[in-house]
């Protein structure tokens, strides 16, 4: 594929001046616009060592509005950044709706630095392709525009570059021992560069190959394919694009040289990603089957409470030891008890090993961005408890039925959530769901006591009393929600909390069989 690319493909200086001051012009405009919009923009510079990436996005720039830029120079994961899932530390820099985030190098590189110098098992490569097309997808499903350039030149023109740089003292230190082992491999990089390309490329996030071998050439068919991309987004005709073609002679419409591949990409994104729409509540009565009856009497609970906190409070420190994160899950009813159960995990925890995260309406830079982005950012590192008093499942719940989400919002969530867990478990999360579930006459009566007692009334609120209007359709989403996202390695586990203590001790045994399964027994 990329020996189809033409790298003789030139555009002369006089011609790239007279360009340039209009292309910048135009983008600034498209800047504006993107504002208003509220269009989030990500462009990706990838390519060959010695092709000027960074002279190409400082060209960029120039001429727009810096407070609605920003750029991120990718190197090495950083060690607090192994502590967590490869890409969190990219979720992290996502742009905000109305932003351009613009990514000197990207997750791409660390995937073509584990195929190339690390020990390229084919299995871990393909699980890195996996992940980058669901997060590209993703961020497309939420409007995000992704332009992903790879600048492309021959071995011999790279021979070339790095022979100039490293005969001036002025520009020698940019060459990086990374930049000559590539060139030493340029072979090996570019058969992994091509099959990369090939597993990534998709209609939301397609590969631009700009030949890059003249710099102007290069500029200009970044310029125009951002131009062009912008322009479809926000629904503007492409006819400067055309104009400026004619007149230069050279047909810049094709520069991108979108990589069209052989299938590869779009069908396994397909097959991630299954039409959420298709299946729609197999199982209506799921709720319905709890058995609410059950019951502890009060002795044998604090028994049992006293056991099962004394091995939380040791598979805690196995957490630890073996450096496993821990995610936690609390969903359910208003008065379900959810915030009693995380008081009778976290009592015997070590405080430093866990974090609560009280899980409210998005705000700040959480609204302005990718639904899971507020979640991605609060994951717990290798050893420690992250604990969600409500979390990303709120997207398929409150959303749905509040109309907070759009219907294709929220049924593309499913499959968007499954795939953020499987992330999380590949990478050695240990994850626990609970759905809290009692009767609309037990919440009654709670919500009823907490009015009456000065020192609950603050739990009760307005929307409380609303939601409970609701019940049937929370049910219905409810029993949607635990079918289609519990997997093998994320199961739903329904508590019967019509009696709090039968509840807390379920959690707690369920807890602490999980840790059990998956950190081997302790011994009391």
């Amino acid at each position: 594929m990329l020996d189809q690319i033409d790298l003789e493909l030139k555009l002369s200086k006089a011609e790239y001046r007279r360009r340039l001051e209009d292309l910048q012009a135009r983008l600034y405009d498209m800047e504006q616009a993107l504002l208003e919009a509220k269009a989030p923009v990500a462009i990706i510079f990838e390519g060959w060592a010695g092709t000027a990436k960074v002279r190409t996005i400082s060209v960029l720039t120039r001429r727009l509005d810096p407070r609605g830029v920003r750029v991120h120079p990718i190197t090495a994961p950083r060690t607090y950044e192994t502590q967590y899932p490869w890409l969190y530390r990219f979720w992290l820099k996502i742009p905000s709706y109305g932003q351009v985030a613009i990514f000197d190098r990207s997750w791409y590189r660390q995937i073509l630095a584990e195929r190339t110098r690390g020990a390229g098992e084919v299995g871990i490569w393909r699980d890195r392709c996996e992940d980058v097309a669901a997060f590209e997808r993703q961020l497309a499903a939420d409007g995000t525009v992704l332009l992903k350039f790879w600048l492309h030149i021959s071995e011999k023109e790279q021979r070339r570059r790095f022979k100039r740089l490293l005969a001036d003292p002025l520009s020698a230190w940019q060459m990086t021992e990374e930049d000559k082992w590539q060139h030493r491999h340029y072979p090996k990089v570019y058969a992994a560069v091509e099959d990369m390309i090939a597993r990534t490329d998709t209609a939301g996030a397609p590969w631009h190959i700009i030949p890059a071998t003249n710099k102007y050439y290069a500029r200009v068919a970044v310029f125009e394919s951002i131009l062009h991309a912008l322009e479809a987004r926000l629904g503007r005709p492409a006819v400067a694009l055309d104009r400026h073609a004619q007149s230069s002679g050279i047909d810049f419409s094709g520069a991108s040289f979108r990589h069209k591949g052989n299938g590869t990409a779009l069908a396994q994104g397909a097959a991630a990603s299954p039409d959420t729409s298709a299946v729609i509540r197999a199982e209506p009565g799921m709720l319905q089957r709890v058995d609410l009856s059950l019951r502890l009497e009060e002795g044998e609970y604090t028994r049992r409470l006293k056991l099962l906190q004394a091995q939380t409070h040791l598979l805690g420190l196995e957490v630890y030891r073996q450096q496993r994160p821990v995610v936690v899950v609390f969903e359910g009813w208003d008065a379900a008890g959810k915030g009693g159960a995380i008081q009778r995990l976290t009592e015997k925890l070590d405080p430093r090993a866990y974090t609560v995260h009280a899980i409210a309406a998005p705000s700040g830079d959480d609204r302005v961005r990718h639904y899971l982005y507020r979640f991605w950012r609060r994951l717990p590192p290798r050893g420690a408890f992250g604990i969600f008093d409500r979390s990303w499942y709120g997207r398929v719940l409150v959303e749905r039925v509040e109309g907070f989400a759009r219907t294709d919002e929220w049924q593309r969530a499913y499959a968007e959530i499954n795939e953020f867990e499987r992330q999380l478990v590949e990478f050695g999360t240990i994850i626990c769901k609970f759905w809290v579930h009692l009767s609309p006459q037990e919440q009654l009566r709670r919500f009823e006591q907490r009015q009456n007692v000065p020192y609950k009334a603050w739990k009760l609120t307005d929307e409380d009393w609303r939601n409970r209007e609701k019940w049937p359709l929370y049910e219905a989403a409810a029993n949607e929600m635990l079918l289609r996202t519990s997997t093998p390695t994320a199961p739903w586990t329904i508590i019967e909390s019509e009696d709090k203590r039968f509840g807390r001790i379920k959690v707690l045994q369920t807890v602490v069989g999980r840790l059990e399964s998956e950190l081997g027994k302790v011994k009391l």
